[in-house]
């Protein structure tokens, strides 16, 4: 695994491409820090769609929607504004 400054990534980008393109993966570095990989589209192309979320998912970083008999409806506190709802209120606003 070759590893590159992101100076270094800017200045020769297309030769780290076709390396890259060629199998390679190259891993890009900001001071001392990875911080991003480099690889060829096809090797990301065969993770499946299910999988990527999959993975985003146990870094926290999305959350998948619960199937829609699993949900409860919002039932949130009733407030009053001038006597209506609120729900009423910006209904009232959007017409």
């Amino acid at each position: 695994m070759v590893t590159v400054s992101t100076r270094v990534l800017k200045d020769q980008l297309s030769s780290y491409l076709r390396r890259a393109e060629r199998g390679e993966k190259i891993v890009i570095l900001r001071g001392d820090k990875p911080v991003a990989a480099l690889v060829a589209f096809a090797e990301v192309g065969e993770q499946d769609e299910a999988m990527r979320l999959a993975m985003l998912e146990a870094r926290g970083l999305v959350k998948r929607p619960q199937p829609a008999g699993d949900r409860k409806p919002f039932r949130g506190p009733t407030v009053l504004v001038r006597g209506k709802l609120a729900s009423e209120v910006v209904i009232e606003d959007r017409r």
